[in-house]
């Protein structure tokens, strides 16, 4: 992504660190420009209507932004070459053997490299820039619904070959499970504020069940019967009414059964 202008005055150095307020502060529609376009560019390539990246989200977003370019001496013009855009969230996450972890995560929310400087070592660079600024291992990240290519990138680059998928289309890595398991005497430090809860969160039904639905309101095939009154559901028009109906009174007649806290 080219750019008419020496942006050595307002970028500084080749990789560069863009956090909110960087951002704001740069002032430089061409700047904010050519970042835009070269987030659609990102877009294009996994066929999203809308790109995931524009200087706009990021400045109202506590996400951090790495940019890769150069100044080309001959031309005199500066290219951007490509991003990595990267946030901290609380993630829900199981493993292979659904044992469940929580913790704040860094994520990999959007990367792109320019197809014409593309293998040429230009992503790892803007990859291992980052890791060494947010003080984390590529097997500690977790990457926002992933690509075929980046996935065989993070396994080329960094040996990260057991991807596990998660129900938010997060993916992450054997590697960060293994890390937290204390069977195996932490070979590898977890990331910062990471645990696995003493009791398991389960999911889904049987031996995964989820926990809130044993203490749900009865009247519904997948609900359990904690007010004591099982109602069988019906499916019918009528039958919904019927149990609806029940449910609210019997709700009522609980509520009023209570005794006060005062």
């Amino acid at each position: 992504m080219q750019v008419d202008a020496d942006l050595r005055p307002i970028l500084g150095p080749n990789l560069v660190r863009l956090d909110p307020m960087r951002i704001k502060q740069l002032q430089d529609p061409l700047v904010y420009e050519a970042i835009d376009k070269l987030a659609k560019l990102s877009a294009h390539c996994l066929q999203l209507r809308t790109p995931l990246t524009t200087c706009e989200k990021l400045i109202n977003s506590d996400s951090t932004f790495y940019l890769s370019w150069k100044y080309d001496e001959e031309e005199k013009v500066s290219r951007l070459l490509g991003f990595a855009k990267v946030g901290r969230k609380k993630l829900f996450l199981y493993d292979s053997q659904m044992q469940t972890y929580e913790g704040e995560i860094l994520c990999l929310l959007d990367f792109y490299v320019h197809f014409s400087v593309q293998r040429q070592g230009v992503g790892k660079q803007i990859l291992d820039y980052m890791f060494s600024q947010e003080h984390a291992e590529p097997y500690q990240m977790a990457l926002d619904n992933p690509s075929v290519t980046l996935l065989g990138f993070m396994f080329q680059k960094y040996g990260l070959s057991k991807p596990v998928w998660q129900n938010t289309n997060f993916v992450v890595f054997e590697d960060l499970f293994q890390s937290l398991a204390a069977e195996n005497g932490f070979e590898k430090p977890p990331p910062e504020g990471w645990s696995r809860p003493q009791t398991p969160r389960r999911f889904g039904t049987g031996s995964t069940d989820t926990r809130w639905l044993q203490h749900a309101v009865s009247g519904h095939q997948s609900k359990g019967n904690a007010m004591a009154a099982p109602v069988d559901a019906d499916m019918t028009p009528q039958g919904a009414l019927s149990n609806r109906a029940h449910q609210a009174k019997q709700r009522k007649a609980h509520i009023l059964s209570s005794k006060p806290l005062w």
